[in-house]
């Protein structure tokens, strides 16, 4: 099992005692520590990775029984159904979750990763910012076990095991479902994250369109911030500029919301006068009167899966690096016009 390191490792690095490492540390007075050994303690401290430890997590390298676990974005439903997996998953091992939101901050992320590492919780489940890569270095170097969620990360493929939903394959359906319904004229509304596995979803969507077409297929996607707001300005934008759209295809579920308000402020009911379709599975998707054709990311799944994968790394055994990707399911609802006037399409 991977440890973090002691004030032992610092002191053997430096050649010294762990006592004199601990008077450096803390800043200590009355006692003479010549700059020369300062240096070396602190070169010592970068090269094992130490960070320094909280009164009250002095367990001697004992497990604490806590899992961190890092959450982006608290307001998003599809993360709070993550989270109850995860949790119900590390529960049934005695394990207590240490739920922290990072509001994609890197900073703040950052800032997480090292106030845990203080606390020796036993090991981390990053949903991560754009700086994870970075920010997750130090336990990685240290091998403290870690799973990334959700949003993928270059370049740690043979460091940490990765869950995630597949972006590709959710756009595709969609794009392909709208594209055997005889949609042409389409507009894909998504975010700027930052993260360009997540534009894989913009990518998979004209690819599944383009595939079913059997005509040329013009490619208009608009991108903003993560709100409803954003939303709500895309989508009147997109059908501002294209008054001959047929569909929209809304990429991510929170500004999603806000173009269905967009929508339902001008009047227009999808299904009826305009095709609607989404990546995610809110409740306000399928509940009253809205029956949106949707890709279920389910995050339930996901959380599960990076829970055991996790609870694999605590158990020291060789639990699988690499990506593992989830499929999305293709939920069928009222909200896409049937243009071929095929039963086919329908179901």
């Amino acid at each position: 099992m991977a440890r973090y390191p002691t004030l032992k490792d610092v002191a053997l690095r430096a050649g010294t005692s762990a006592a004199t490492v601990s008077y450096v540390l803390n800043g200590a007075e009355g006692r003479y520590v010549s700059p020369e050994m300062r240096e070396r303690v602190l070169a010592a401290v970068e090269a094992v990775g130490y960070i320094k430890s909280s009164p009250a997590s002095s367990l001697h390298g004992k497990r604490r029984g806590v899992i961190a676990l890092l959450v982006p974005q608290f307001s998003n439903a599809y993360f709070t159904q993550l989270m109850v997996a995860i949790e119900s998953v590390v529960e049934r091992e005695g394990y207590l979750l240490s739920i922290c939101n990072t509001f994609d901050d890197p900073e703040r992320e950052r800032d997480i990763i090292v106030k845990m590492a203080a606390q020796r919780v036993d090991g981390y489940i990053v949903i991560p910012t754009v700086a994870a890569a970075r920010n997750t270095a130090p336990i990685r170097k240290l091998d403290v076990p870690l799973v990334l969620v959700d949003r993928p990360i270059t370049g740690v493929e043979d460091a940490a095991p990765q869950i995630t939903p597949d972006n590709f394959g959710s756009g595709f359906q969609l794009g392909r479902h709208l594209g055997e319904a005889g949609h042409r004229r389409a507009a894909y509304l998504g975010w700027v994250s930052g993260f360009d596995a997540l534009d894989d979803r913009r990518r998979g969507f004209w690819e599944g369109l383009r595939a079913a077409a059997d005509s040329p297929v013009d490619e208009v996607s608009y991108a903003g911030e993560f709100s409803l707001r954003a939303g709500y300005d895309l989508a009147a934008r997109a059908l501002h500029e294209h008054p001959d759209l047929t569909a929209l295809c809304m990429g991510f579920n929170v500004p999603a919301r806000g173009s269905v308000n967009y929508l339902a402020e001008q009047g227009i009911v999808p299904g009826r006068d305009l095709s609607v379709v989404l990546i995610g599975a809110p409740d306000w998707a399928m509940t009253g009167q809205n029956d949106f054709t949707l890709v279920d990311l389910l995050p339930e799944e996901i959380g599960r899966r990076a829970a055991e994968e996790l609870l694999l790394e605590l158990s020291a055994s060789n639990a699988g690096r690499g990506r593992t990707v989830v499929e999305g399911r293709l939920r069928v609802g009222t909200s896409v016009t049937n243009l071929t006037g095929s039963e086919e399409t329908r179901r």
